[in-house]
């Protein structure tokens, strides 16, 4: 194999594949759009390839999860749905933007498809009630893991109404794909929102089992996939007290 190429005209073979820090991965989906004449404002998504395993043949099952990024990019509020049975935290879930909140009686409307919400949340009480909702409302069924049950309604409808949804594509089952930012954002924001999906991708595997996010890439919507150096994005295992004995 020979180093890097010289100038832009070369045989990709002869080459390994050039990888990026984020910060001129940035800088040249930027210079691409300017040179191409492409949407200044067109999405900027990240494409991350995971190591699922766990060890002893698991797996880390396919997952979704929400999360506030340090610079939306949306404008559009979520429209989200509260469990409860409680007079006083439907009023409060109510006042707080929830588009419908209820007990038992949002059931039925939901199985009907009379009523359809982007996101599910409960206080702990209710959920054994919401069993019948399993199978229909899927991955968007609250969950503990994903902070859609729990008390603190107002601190939920803040997650949820504003939040960004990443999700492992089922099919691939080790690939995740998702809209980070738009291409006129500032270099900053749009590298604080990636380092961002990528410290929550790594919340869903143990840090002791090695880099759970193995490769990935950076592309506009009108470019080619620019291959990051992921390593500095990745969380770093907290060493203990017994680590810094065994160093001494």
């Amino acid at each position: 194999m020979e180093g890097e190429p010289e100038d832009d005209v070369y045989l990709k073979r002869l080459y390994p594949r050039q990888m990026y820090e984020v910060e001129k991965a940035i800088h040249l989906l930027k210079k691409f759009q300017i040179l191409d004449f492409t949407n200044p404002a067109q999405g900027v998504y990240l494409d991350l390839t995971l190591d699922m395993a766990l060890g002893k043949k698991k797996k880390v099952e396919p997952f979704a999860s929400v999360l506030r990024l340090p610079y939306p990019f949306v404008s559009e509020i979520n429209k989200v749905a509260v469990f409860t049975g409680n007079a006083s935290e439907i009023k409060i879930a109510e006042e707080n933007g929830a588009a419908f909140a209820g007990g038992t009686n949002l059931i039925q409307k939901i199985l009907d498809d009379e009523i359809h919400s982007d996101f599910y949340v409960a206080v702990p009480e209710i959920m054994p009630e919401l069993n019948p909702l399993r199978k229909k409302l899927k991955k968007r069924f609250p969950k503990l893991t994903r902070n859609s049950i729990g008390r603190d309604i107002p601190k939920m409808l803040e997650l949820f109404k504003t939040g960004h949804e990443i999700k492992v594509d089922e099919e691939r089952e080790n690939f995740l794909e998702t809209k980070i930012a738009t291409l006129n954002m500032s270099s900053d924001e749009i590298a604080a929102n990636l380092q961002a999906v990528v410290s929550e991708v790594c919340r869903h595997r143990p840090l002791d089992l090695g880099p759970f996010v193995v490769r990935a890439f950076l592309r506009s919507s009108t470019s080619e996939g620019l291959l990051l150096k992921i390593e500095p994005l990745l969380p770093k295992e907290v060493e203990t007290k017994e680590s810094h004995k065994e160093a001494a």
